[in-house]
């Protein structure tokens, strides 16, 4: 096997990364890739399905957001998770969240975003769903995400979960969902199904 081979959804063996590693690993790859705990994962890619939920929710949170200060973002674009400016070149988490929102510009670069965003909504498929529920999901929570939603095509499921509150929300795609994060946002679900 060769240094850049890694299997979707199970990580490179056995080596682990820090940033400038991961991102010299990943630079000029057709394939995306995300770090997690150090391990690097090839992402698949997503079906058209998964594309029109995410394209969706992405125009409904940009067109809310126009003239605000908090933005929107689609991915591909890497967020790299940290606690302290101090531990970013440490960082060995670099996601690729399927839709997101950033509050505080300082954490925008022309290149990624660093540190936490304020919203992350992931759009499961079979061969993500485990780290999306589990893995990811921690890590989020751990490095200040305030919302993270998980939307699954397959069972037309969203959960919720707001920093603070102990239990995950869930939802159907019959159902508006508050934007947390934002006074006076939904988004209808229902509106949204393809």
């Amino acid at each position: 096997m060769t240094e850049k081979q890694v299997y979707f959804n199970r990580p490179k063996f056995p080596k682990k990364y820090k940033l400038n590693e991961f991102l010299e690993f990943a630079k000029g790859e057709e394939e995306r890739y995300e770090l997690i705990n150090g391990r690097a994962y090839m992402m698949a890619s997503p079906n058209v399905n998964h594309q029109d939920i995410a394209g969706n929710i992405y125009v409904e949170l940009m067109s809310y957001l126009r003239g605000k200060p908090c933005r929107a973002f689609i991915s591909p674009l890497d967020v790299v998770l940290f606690k302290k400016n101090k531990e970013k070149e440490e960082s060995q988490n670099v996601f690729q969240p399927d839709v997101f929102v950033v509050c505080d510009p300082d954490k925008i670069s022309k290149e990624r975003i660093y540190g936490a965003p304020d919203l992350v909504i992931e759009i499961v498929s079979p061969s993500s769903e485990t780290l999306d529920h589990f893995e990811k999901f921690r890590l989020y929570i751990k490095y200040g995400v305030k919302e993270y939603w998980i939307v699954n095509p397959e069972t037309k499921r969203v959960f919720v979960y707001v920093s603070g509150k102990a239990e995950t929300t869930k939802y159907t795609f019959d159902d508006k969902i508050k934007v947390n994060i934002f006074e006076d946002f939904e988004i209808d679900f229902k509106e949204l199904q393809i």
